[in-house]
């Protein structure tokens, strides 16, 4: 699930095979070479080829060497490269430059594969790689109470829910470099790297080859990138802040508009490629941080200053009797007047020291009242 596999057939102007010819398949980043000879057919196959970049030259005594300048495989790739050889002198070479086949017929596997810029380009809310998975054919995005939503309290991070063919997306296969990265505990993905850091994103969608297992319904494998001759990075920050946003139609209480809430979302880091040891070794690194300070509008029904000291006689709207009582049954959470006179039910809030007032107001329910803001009515 990490190579790829290039195949083809020597020929000469008459079709015939020819035996014993030299394949040679170079990768363009570290110009690291495989080498294989066609057999007596001329017949090749070059195997377990990483991604990425390869020009492929092939030569026998007596032909024009035969060159494709550049050939872009993904991983699961079989291409094939076939080579009809013109009669010639060794040192002359006939170079094709087509493209590769978009039906690849010497794999029956369902998949697409997403590289190079498109992983980088394409636009991704929150920079999530699981969108990319939900743009290929027969993908679509999971329920929304599903396990891997990013909702849920035990599992905050970005959306990871996806639908294969209409499977349940927890019976997805998720992998890393060709590696097992599916979380146990409640089916999602484990390592989520950035994606400054992935060269190739592969969905397959049905007819699994047989280094497949543990899926009904879509594998998707994340290929990394890794250090080339050359020396490679990036740098970014994507920022979203509440002070470039309009007011929400939905912001709003009591029939005014709220003003606008915090938000600062910040998403930065970069990556570094290169050389070790030139042809030999390489490197490759990267990181990234997220950072999100958001406000969010609590509606409440908050004590007023004189409810703050027991005088509830404001929720009275249908006003007094001759006793003093509000005119609605409902409404009868009314306090003294000044003199400490009260009527029925009533706590005169100047006398909360004298029996039989004494204590009714809790001094910890009043210290919890002053911790809200002063409501004005």
């Amino acid at each position: 699930m990490t190579t790829a596999d290039v195949v083809g057939k020597v020929t000469d102007k008459t079709g015939s095979g020819v035996p014993r010819a030299k394949v040679t398949l170079t990768n363009l980043d570290t110009n690291i070479a495989r080498q294989v000879t066609t057999n007596e057919t001329g017949d090749y196959v070059v195997n377990l080829l990483p991604n990425g970049r390869y020009s492929v030259r092939v030569e026998a005594a007596g032909f024009k060497a035969f060159g494709v300048p550049e050939l872009v495989l993904a991983t699961g790739d079989r291409t094939r490269v076939d080579a009809p050889l013109e009669v010639g002198a060794l040192t002359e070479t006939v170079e094709v430059r087509a493209e590769a086949a978009a039906l690849q017929t010497d794999s029956s596997t369902l998949g697409t594969a997403i590289t190079g810029r498109l992983v980088q380009d394409l636009p991704l809310n929150g920079r999530n790689y699981i969108q990319l998975a939900q743009i290929v054919t027969g993908v679509s995005s999971g329920p929304g109470n599903g396990l891997a939503t990013g909702t849920r309290p035990d599992d905050r991070r970005l959306n990871s829910s996806f639908s294969v063919n209409g499977q349940d997306p927890i019976g997805n296969n998720n992998m890393i470099d060709g590696m097992d990265n599916n979380e146990r505990v409640i089916g999602t993905i484990g390592v989520r790297p950035s994606i400054d850091a992935i060269q190739e994103f592969k969905v397959q969608t049905n007819l699994y080859s047989a280094e497949v297992s543990r899926t009904s319904a879509g594998v998707v494998n994340i290929l990394t990138k890794s250090g080339g001759n050359a020396f490679h990075g990036t740098l970014f920050e994507f920022l979203r802040n509440d002070k470039l946003d309009g007011n929400s139609n939905y912001n709003f209480t009591g029939g005014a508009q709220l003003p606008r809430q915090e938000f600062r979302q910040n998403q930065y880091g970069g990556s570094l490629g290169g050389p070790i040891k030139k042809d030999k070794t390489f490197f490759f690194a990267d990181y990234e941080g997220l950072k999100i300070r958001q406000g969010t509008p609590i509606t409440a029904v908050v004590p007023t200053a004189k409810q703050r000291i027991g005088d509830f006689s404001e929720n009275c709207t249908s006003g007094f009797n001759s006793a003093g009582t509000c005119n609605t049954a409902s409404q009868q959470l009314v306090v003294a007047n000044a003199t400490g006179t009260a009527p029925a039910g009533a706590v005169p809030f100047n006398r909360l020291d004298l029996a039989p007032y004494k204590g009714v107001l809790d001094p910890i329910a009043l210290k919890i009242a002053a911790l809200y803001p002063l409501h004005a009515r």
